[in-house]
């Protein structure tokens, strides 16, 4: 058995989109071999290579459901049907896509939770807004528990 795998998606140069990298170097530092750590862009292909081996995979990404900026969300079933763009690139079809393709290519986790931080200002050059930011320890506290049982410092 694999360790689990956490996938950080998204784009650290436009806004809260960067999220999604924020929460993977944190966790990386935190958790340390507790945890496999890697960044996508979240291409679904190459969203497919990274979690080719794992069993238990949680993506965190930015989302747009409408709550507050900084809102986390959890979906350990069923997926979320919304998503933050990218600048129009492919990140714009979504996790749920992602998954799809998956199923239809028989390379989807046995296990796979998506981490969703409500995003707010997306714009080009800007680092994570305040709201946002500050979901990142609440985030890494949730993948704690998620993939190793425990809470950590």
């Amino acid at each position: 058995m694999t360790r689990p795998l956490l996938v950080g998606i998204g784009n650290p140069w436009r806004g809260d989109d960067g999220i999604g990298w924020a929460v993977a170097e944190a966790a990386g530092r935190r958790l340390g071999d507790a945890v496999d750590v890697v960044w996508c862009d979240g291409e679904p292909t190459r969203l497919l290579d990274a979690w080719a081996d794992a069993d238990f995979v949680v993506v965190v990404d930015a989302a747009r459901t409408g709550a507050a900026p900084g809102t986390v969300h959890l979906w350990t079933e069923g997926l979320p049907t919304t998503s933050v763009s990218s600048a129009g690139g492919s990140h714009a079809l979504g996790i749920a896509y992602a998954v799809a393709l998956g199923h239809a290519l028989h390379r989807v986790p046995q296990r796979l939770a998506v981490i969703g931080i409500e995003a707010g200002e997306l714009d080009t050059g800007e680092a994570l807004s305040t709201d946002v930011a500050a979901a990142v320890d609440l985030t890494v506290e949730l993948l704690a528990r998620l993939v190793v049982g425990r809470v950590v410092a």
